[in-house]
């Protein structure tokens, strides 16, 4: 029969009990790795300097302008003291496994630019990690000067990336794999543009830091030496011994004909028409990346050298490619075969997934298939494992974050599902398996929220319920869940504004080294909301491993069914039979003013048109939620799914009442 696993209302949440502890799948481990496929993970983006000050001494490094921290932890553009001894106490007290974290999106944690004079919106620091100085050293304002157990860790580069390690190995420990977010597209403000030619920076002069684009190469370009802002020539400078480990590396980042050095206009990155590729990223210098530049494989190879070392001997499990659509394709291709190569048997267990600022499917699918070299021509050999889902992202707000009793439509949504079954030439995303076993699609990571300009889906006009509907479709869809730092508080900016982008909602979590917050965290409904559907993602293999279809969307001439999205997960055996037992279907009613009807959903809207749950025809099943209410309707026993043989198409088709501002996910028994 057709069970409801929960309901969550307007002012409360009901769940079931769960049928087996959360940690039953997360169980602790001592080895370098942790064995799980990744369509199984729910991941957690820390962006580490905002989420958990847990070792004040290093707010202010030896040698670092002490001005560029923020006492207050308000100021957006300087450091907040967020570090890994505060992820650690995190993971040490057991916050992400009873969040049901599985694992740990890292900012990027090596060793920054400290600030910039001229960037989007006036001098910022590089309190984020993506102003990359030396690719192989980790950010000093990250670490500390002993272990957890008290062990001090050498004042060094060995020291630094010791400290790294141990938080690698403690999630290991914990169950949770770590991806660490990485640059390849550019460094920081490393070098300026000598505008005047006296051979000085002239660090007021803004065109010195963000010369206007020009498709001809600017040739007046010096490093900075400012050891205070760590403004210093990029490292490795050459072979390297880190750890123990003789890295590779070259030294080709020292050469200015590495750098594009075409500047940039304000309207470059938002180009299609190469200018995107060429441009710097505002004060930041880009990477030439053309395959037919002569350093081309020099600089592959250099990244590869560096990010195996992060693979093989710190421990990282998985790569997240920072500005994907600003790198050539060629190079994307060179880097991950070449990786994988290197990696050898463990290439399975790696997960490479990219950012691309972009909600056309096409666009972000393009990079799960590699590009022939010679040909230019997209090949179906795996590239980029997945992307992370900004289509899923754009369509998921469009829909839910409105302000007020206000709501919008989840055609979206089903959209995004139809792209990601497209088949044959239609495909957007590369319909081979990669080297895990699974398909693009069964990895792309899906979010609402993150610390780009879309700043956090909860703002002053928002209602929190919508953040849980939100969390709800999060946690259903087919994908890797990613939930952003403080979403599990309903984390709200109360700076930010619908409508308006911005980065007022990188704000600090757990503030001044308060482990208090967290503690409270868990007391909220956010929290309690995602650990059950943790559990359900767990419970229920459709919702790791099944296929997704919709079945309802609103009608634009019926405004008797306004806000109502419903869609199910299932599974196929291998007669291309849907498995009835391991079905799942989850509605979703934005309306908060009133209770919404599904009439007569037709369930044949597979993929290939002959999708069925195979139930009986003209049953009427009850069901009750335990537990109580949900929303503005009545959650007694007597609501009920009505499950029947339609007459013309002979196909099965429900009918159910969704609660206002609910969503109720049933599971088929």
């Amino acid at each position: 029969m057709l069970k409801p696993s929960f309901a969550i209302g307007l002012l409360f949440l009901t769940l079931i009990k769960p049928s087996q502890p959360l940690a039953a799948d997360l169980g602790t481990q001592d080895s370098q790795s942790v064995e799980r496929p990744w369509n199984e993970d729910v991941i957690y983006f820390a962006l580490t300097d905002r989420f958990h000050d847990g070792d004040p001494s290093n707010n202010t490094p030896k040698d670092c302008d002490p001005a560029l921290y923020d006492l207050e932890q308000s100021e957006i553009s300087m450091y907040h003291g967020g570090d890994f001894r505060g992820i650690e106490k995190a993971i040490q007290s057991g916050y992400f496994t009873d969040l049901g974290i599985s694992a740990i999106w890292l900012s990027p944690p090596v060793r920054n630019a400290w600030r910039s004079a001229f960037d989007s919106g006036g001098p910022k620091t590089g309190y984020h990690g993506y102003w990359t100085q030396d690719f192989l050293d980790i950010d000093p304002h990250l670490v500390s000067s002993k272990s957890l157990d008290g062990t001090p860790y050498p004042d060094n580069r060995d020291g630094r990336m010791m400290h790294y390690r141990d938080l690698v190995n403690l999630a290991h420990q914990h169950g949770i794999k770590v991806i660490q977010d990485v640059v390849c597209n550019h460094t920081g403000p490393l070098f300026y543009y000598d505008a005047n030619e006296n051979g000085q920076l002239d660090s007021a002069d803004k065109q010195e830091w963000i010369a206007p684009f020009a498709m001809d190469r600017y040739t007046n370009t010096a490093w900075v030496n400012q050891p205070q802002w760590n403004l210093l020539p990029p490292q490795p400078a050459g072979v390297q011994t880190v750890l123990g480990k003789q890295v590779n590396t070259t030294g080709v980042l020292r050469d200015f004909n590495v750098y594009g050095r075409f500047g940039f206009n304000d309207d470059s990155l938002g180009k299609s028409d190469g200018e995107e590729v060429l441009c710097d990223f505002f004060s930041l210098r880009d990477l030439y990346t053309h395959p037919e530049a002569p350093h081309f494989d020099a600089l592959v190879d250099e990244f590869v050298e560096i990010y195996y070392f992060y693979i093989n001997t710190i421990g990282i499990d998985g790569l997240r490619l920072d500005t994907v659509k600003h790198v050539h394709h060629e190079f994307w291709t060179a880097f991950t075969h070449r990786l994988r190569a290197k990696l050898g048997d463990d290439a399975d267990k790696l997960l490479i997934s990219g950012e691309v600022y972009d909600g056309n499917p096409r666009v972000l699918g393009r990079y799960t298939f590699s590009k022939d070299p010679e040909s230019g021509q997209k090949t179906t050999e795996p590239c980029l494992d997945s992307l992370l889902n900004f289509q899923f992202c754009f369509n998921l707000r469009d829909y839910l974050r409105k302000p007020g009793a206000d709501f919008g439509n989840p055609w979206g949504l089903q959209n995004t599902t139809d792209y990601l079954y497209r088949t044959g030439d239609q495909a957007c995303y590369n319909e081979e398996v990669g080297f895990d076993g699974l398909r693009p699609r069964q990895k792309m990571i899906n979010f609402y929220e993150n610390h780009d300009g879309l700043n956090r889906f909860l703002v002053k006009e928002v209602d929190e319920v919508k953040h849980r509907l939100a969390l709800t479709i999060l946690m259903t869809s087919e994908g890797i869940p990613c939930v952003y730092y403080g979403a599990e508080a309903s984390l709200r900016d109360t700076d930010g504004q619908l409508g308006r982008d911005s980065e007022t909602g990188r704000i600090t979590f757990a503030k001044q080294a308060d482990q208090e917050t967290l503690q409270s965290a868990k007391q909220a409904k956010a929290f309690e909301l995602i650990r059950r559907l943790v559990e359900m993602r767990q419970n229920h293999p459709a919702l790791t491993s099944g296929s997704m279809a919709t079945l309802w969307t609103d009608a634009d001439n019926d405004k008797g069914d306004d806000g109502l999205y419903v869609f199910t997960r299932f599974l196929v055996n291998d007669a291309n039979e849907v498995d009835r037992s391991k079905t799942v279907l989850v509605a979703i009613n934005a309306n908060p003013n009133k209770s919404a009807m599904v009439n007569s959903v037709s369930l044949a809207t597979g993929n290939d048109g002959q999708f069925s749950l195979a139930l009986p025809g003209d049953s009427f099943l009850p069901f009750q939620v335990v537990g109580g209410g949900g929303g503005g309707g009545d959650q007694g026993a007597g609501n009920r799914v009505l499950v029947r043989q339609d007459s013309e198409t002979s196909m099965p088709s429900i009918t159910i009442n969704v609660p206002a501002s609910s969503a109720i996910v049933y599971v088929l028994q």
